[in-house]
């Protein structure tokens, strides 16, 4: 169960939430993810947790209610400064243990900027989630810094990118004699094991930039205030906007199911479009629909469905994504829909098509149209 976890909110009058309220999260949820239509209010929503949390700009009423350590936690608003300063301090530890993140997620800091080792610059964890211009924390500055002064921390690194990244071979730090500076260097390999040539993090692929950025920024920023020998002993919660971007399918998948096993002690809030994220989540995971009309406002309710045992097809035409015509457009009139569960019963399915129709000469056909209208 995740030490730091959100229970349930209450957002009035914040951008297009004029008043909704989630209740009764269950304490040992591992996974929230957010769905709904583009436009519909996911990203305010998000966004509503930040300002709540680290500026306390809730309303009359409204709240966000935290399990901290088996301590029940309301953030609700202050009313004067003296009451502000005072419930900064005492949620203090919580403020510093949620990070967010935007759609726009491949850019990093060339280097590590001093001002983000205080506290106020600490407290610029979130803004990539209302800023599409806010770089992320360069994980290669720690492993150019380990490479050279502490073995044990850039293997410790190396083999969480490695597991994050079946792909990925090896990290290697290296002089480059041209920019006179260190490098990173990733080494990927092909199904049958072989090693491609290195390439920068500029040279990687959406997908793994994406990834190497946010976890190594994640990472990066909780080890300033959490003093752990194990990533897996890491704290806090992570909201994560469009989480499937760049992602192929099943990585989509297997993204989930890596960050629920290297980081156990972390709540994962996420918004998304797909359904294969789902496929990866534990068991211990809720859906959040949010949906918008201009007399309520952006509203989010909880959904009591069980999607582990659904099919993608079913989960999006469930109302977790309402999405209504599964069928191609393309499809002629003159072929039927496929309903196997796999691509592999498809295979199965036209083979065997194929034998019978070999095997049904016209003679045979005529024997066994005889044979039934004997009996």
């Amino acid at each position: 169960m995740p030490p730091i976890a959100l229970k349930s909110f209450h957002i009035k009058n914040y951008k297009g939430i004029i008043d909704t309220k989630v209740e009764n999260i269950p304490s040992d949820t591992q996974w929230i993810f957010l769905t709904g239509e583009n436009g519909i209010g996911k990203t305010s929503i998000l966004q509503a947790f930040v300002e709540y949390t680290n500026t306390f700009m809730s309303t009359k009423d409204s709240y966000l209610h935290f399990l901290h350590h088996k301590d029940e936690i309301y953030i609700t608003p202050p009313r004067r400064l003296k009451e502000y300063l005072i419930d900064r301090y005492e949620y203090e530890p919580l403020i510093y243990s949620m990070i967010g993140y935007g759609s726009s997620r491949l850019r990093v800091s060339d280097k590590m900027p001093i001002h983000l080792r205080d506290v106020f610059g600490f407290s610029n964890k979130n803004h990539s989630l209302f800023s599409n211009d806010v770089l992320l924390i360069n994980i290669e500055e720690r492993l150019k810094d380990w490479y050279l002064n502490y073995k044990k921390g850039f293997q410790k690194l190396e083999e969480l990118f490695k597991c994050l990244l079946p792909n990925l071979d090896k990290i290697i730090v290296e002089f480059d004699e041209i920019i006179k500076a260190s490098t990173v260097k990733y080494f990927e390999k092909d199904v049958e094991n072989s090693i491609y040539d290195g390439v920068t993090f500029e040279e990687l692929a959406a997908g793994y930039k994406n990834i190497i950025a946010v976890v190594g920024d994640m990472v990066y920023r909780f080890s300033l205030k959490q003093d752990v020998e194990d990533n897996k002993d890491l704290e806090g919660i992570v909201m994560i906007d469009e989480f499937e971007l760049h992602l192929h399918p099943k990585y989509q998948k297997l993204f989930v199911e890596k960050l629920t096993e290297l980081f156990p002690k972390i709540q994962f809030i996420v918004s998304t479009h797909s359904p294969i994220p789902l496929l990866g989540a534990p068991a211990n995971s809720v859906i959040i629909n949010v949906t918008r009309t201009k007399e309520e406002g952006i509203q989010a309710k909880l959904l009591d469905i069980d999607f582990s045992v659904l099919t993608p097809n079913t989960i999006l035409s469930s109302p977790i994504f309402g999405f209504q015509d599964l069928i191609p457009d393309s499809k002629s009139n003159e072929k039927m829909v496929r309903t196997e569960e796999t691509y592999k019963e498809v295979l199965f399915h036209d083979q065997l098509d194929k034998q019978i129709d070999e095997f049904l000469t016209d003679d045979k056909k005529q024997e066994l149209l005889d044979l039934l209208k004997e009996k």
